[in-house]
């Protein structure tokens, strides 16, 4: 992160933090600056039936009752919440930092917010889940239900555009905050995923590209991509990958390595990289990166060979040998891989002046 955008991120952090500290809050982040804050029922009534939100909220529930087993009628509420449903509930978290992941998650060219709303002004109002999902407890819910739909937040700090990016990638490295573990259900997924949809659309484009082997192509989806979404690792590995067939390396090695800062176990982020470090010469650290890789993913055939690859450039018979069987095993034409970076064992072994054992040449077909 430039040395600018994290100055202006800890001013963002520490703001926040002064203003948590100073009172008894709850907070909501919102991906923009909406005219109110209101429950998603009040938002779907007409302007003649805001006032009767409650009211209308009575009948959906007895209607929802029909559907359920359970009778809490906050239970019933917090599940339709929970599926998308309409209520007048508000979504709050006891944690301004989750609250800034959601004030950055989304809308990418707009500013969000964090709202903070003093307990003691609502405390009749605000609810804490009796039986919580997974995703209640990672988000740590609180629920306003007020009376008339909406509230008056009692203080409101505006996050910029600009702040977004740095911000969601100073939350996922510092805090572990991010979208696999505020969304960690396929519900919470479903929800990302409309969030981010024009993203996601992004993102399907610039693979069907490259599988089609249009790698200009390619670049342009996954960057439009990110620039929706930069938290989106696989539109990193997709552009490095179609920067990589472009043989441009640099690109995607920067690609590859900010995958890997995103998300430390993404290990198709690690072969990227590695396969990188291998092409540019630089072997020790290829054979870091590979290793990285089958440690998170103990079948990836190719990382094996590859790895095997880097292990024959230095020289390393033994381990050479092993990665090759291994690869081998797990499926993976040794032969094939080996044949698109030399035409026989001659040429590799003419090209590095070293002589390749007999067993291992002849693995390799020769």
């Amino acid at each position: 992160m430039p040395s600018d955008d994290l100055g202006e991120v800890l001013e963002v952090i520490i703001d926040l933090a002064r203003k948590a500290a100073a009172g008894d809050y709850i907070f909501r982040g919102e991906p923009q600056c909406y005219p109110e804050v209101s429950s998603s029922l009040y938002r779907e009534l007409p302007a003649a039936l805001r006032g009767q939100v409650e009211v209308v909220q009575g009948v959906r529930l007895l209607e929802a009752q029909r559907f359920t087993a359970e009778r809490d009628e906050f239970e019933i509420l917090t599940e339709l919440q929970h599926y998308g449903g309409k209520t007048n509930l508000i979504d709050f978290t006891a944690d301004y930092l989750i609250a800034l992941f959601f004030a950055c998650d989304g809308s990418p060219f707009q500013d969000g917010r964090v709202l903070l709303l003093e307990r003691s002004a609502i405390e009749d109002h605000i609810y804490e889940p009796n039986r919580p999902v997974n995703r209640a407890i990672a988000q740590k819910s609180r629920f306003v239900r007020p009376p008339q739909g909406f509230i008056e937040p009692d203080i409101v700090v505006v996050i910029p555009a600009r702040l977004k990016a740095p911000l969601l990638s100073y939350l996922r490295q510092g805090h572990g905050i991010a979208a696999e573990t505020i969304y960690n259900d396929l519900h919470g997924y479903i929800r990302y995923a409309a969030i981010h949809q024009e993203a996601f659309a992004a993102f399907s484009a610039g693979q069907a590209l490259l599988d089609l082997d249009d790698y200009p192509g390619a670049v342009e989806s996954f960057s439009q991509a990110l620039a929706l979404n930069p938290q989106l690792v696989e539109a990193y590995t997709g552009r490095g990958a179609a920067y990589w067939m472009l043989e441009e390396l640099d690109r995607a090695f920067a690609d590859f390595s900010q995958a890997v800062v995103l998300d430390p176990n993404h290990a198709v982020g690690y072969f990227g990289r590695g396969l990188t470090y291998q092409f540019k010469g630089e072997l020790y650290f290829a054979t870091q990166d590979l290793t990285n890789a089958i440690n998170l993913d103990p079948d990836y055939a190719a990382a094996y060979y590859y790895r095997g690859a880097a292990w024959l450039l230095l020289g390393q018979w033994e381990q050479a040998r092993t990665d090759l069987d291994t690869a081998r095993d797990l499926g993976h034409d040794i032969v094939a891989s080996f044949r698109n970076g030399y035409a026989n064992i001659a040429a590799f072994e003419q090209r590095h002046g070293v002589q390749m054992p007999p067993d291992l040449a002849e693995m390799l077909g020769r």
